[in-house]
């Protein structure tokens, strides 16, 4: 994360990386808790919410302890531009989870949920990069193989789901 040089807070630049991250957290939440029998579709949808809030905070706390200020004020300053700035972590892990919420109004089971939700966070995970190319003017060719790139590790995630498990 960036400081602006003339004052103690983050710069409000988007947070691809958090959008990323939250996402494969999510994923990989999905992809593991769907194996246990006992869990429904809406505790896997929490479960997944909840550990991308949990990563959220620590990232926040880490941002604030790193900065090493010496004043509260200062921390607290600090502390709302790094609530901000990771967000995504949130954003990008709320799009599996809620995904898995398909099953309890009957569009889905609990085990087609999962994997349409893990097929969502590789479609998120593709989109972002396809985000990340467009910032910085890059072709199309280098784009979308930014996007695949990103989405191979939802791949990896999906397989790991289907084989390991």
């Amino acid at each position: 994360m960036s400081i602006d040089s003339d004052s103690a807070t983050p710069r409000s630049q988007p947070n691809y990386a958090g959008a990323i991250y939250g996402t494969i957290i999510s994923m990989t939440v999905v992809a593991t808790a769907s194996k246990d029998d006992e869990l429904g579709s809406v505790a896997i949808a929490i479960w997944a919410a909840v550990t991308c809030i949990v990563f959220w905070l620590v990232h926040v706390y880490a941002d604030i302890v790193a900065a090493g200020y010496s004043t509260p004020r200062e921390a607290v300053r600090h502390a709302q531009g790094a609530f901000r700035n990771q967000w995504p972590i949130v954003q990008g892990g709320m799009i599996p989870a809620v995904v898995m919420l398909l099953a309890p109004i009957g569009l889905l089971n609990d085990e087609n949920a999962s994997y349409f939700a893990v097929g969502a966070g590789i479609l998120t995970l593709f989109a972002t990069g396809l985000f990340i190319g467009s910032k910085d003017n890059r072709s199309w060719g280098r784009r979308i193989m930014i996007g695949a790139v990103n989405a191979l590790f939802g791949l990896l995630i999906l397989a790991l789901k289907i084989f390991v498990h």
